[in-house]
């Protein structure tokens, strides 16, 4: 009977708390709809808002205002805006090579021809005007002249002053050194021989140059030196195999 009771009583404290939490919902919804009815359809004061100021006009464009971006690089911090020219090369002036040697001259009716090496020593061969000779090649080619052209110049001798004199230096270099070991060791060698005799005017042929470069032929039987000098002319030719090609007496 107890246990009934208090059923009851537990029934009744909910039923009150429900109705409590009825009310109270009832409440708030009351005020709420008051709230809105007095804020809804309420006309809106209207403000004006203050005069905008004008934007200030950005400035001009200058190019200097951005030298630094263009001479400083924030990947490459050594970069300067400064070219810098590499000068010219220069070449070094080409240095042309010695003459080639002249051994003989033949003056053959298809055409002159010289015997001649690139420098004393090296194998001769016949050349004539259009061959080429080491580094020149001959341009014209006559018993007395030589031209060359070597790196777009041209070069002309006599052919005398070509003439390769180096076989003639040892043969009296070794003269020299057998008169020495003569005088050294006892006369098992035999002195050198009395120097030849002048020649006389009698070795000059007749006229064979002008006014102006005065010459004279050679005399068959001559047997004088290149260069031998008689009555202010001077000896002159080319020392070959055959003898001396082109051989005359120049005025000096």
């Amino acid at each position: 009977m107890a246990g009934k009771s208090k059923l009851v009583a537990l029934n009744a404290a909910l039923a009150a708390g429900l109705a409590l939490i009825i009310w109270q919902g009832a409440e708030v919804w009351k005020d709420a709809k008051a709230q809105r009815k007095a804020t809804v359809n309420v006309p809106v004061k209207k403000i004006t808002p203050p005069p905008m100021a004008p934007a200030k006009k950005p400035d001009a464009v200058q190019s200097a205002t951005y030298a630094d971006v263009a001479s400083k690089n924030l990947f490459s911090k050594d970069r300067n805006p400064t070219v810098v020219v590499d000068p010219p090369k220069v070449e070094p002036p080409k240095v042309m090579p010695a003459l080639p040697v002249v051994y003989g001259v033949l003056g053959l009716p298809s055409g002159v021809k010289a015997i001649m090496a690139e420098h004393p020593g090296a194998p001769s061969k016949p050349v004539k005007a259009g061959d080429t000779i080491g580094e020149f090649k001959v341009v014209a080619l006559d018993l007395s002249k030589i031209k060359f052209e070597w790196d777009g110049r041209e070069i002309e001798r006599d052919l005398d002053a070509l003439a390769d004199r180096t076989g003639a230096a040892v043969v009296n270099a070794r003269a020299n050194g057998g008169a020495q070991a003569s005088q050294s060791s006892g006369p098992a060698v035999p002195p050198p021989a009395a120097p030849a005799e002048q020649p006389t005017s009698a070795v000059l042929g007749a006229d064979a140059g002008t006014p102006d470069t005065p010459s004279r032929n050679c005399v068959a039987g001559d047997n004088s030196p290149l260069g031998t000098v008689v009555d202010g002319y001077k000896k002159a030719g080319v020392m070959s195999p055959f003898g001396i090609m082109g051989c005359k007496w120049v005025r000096q």
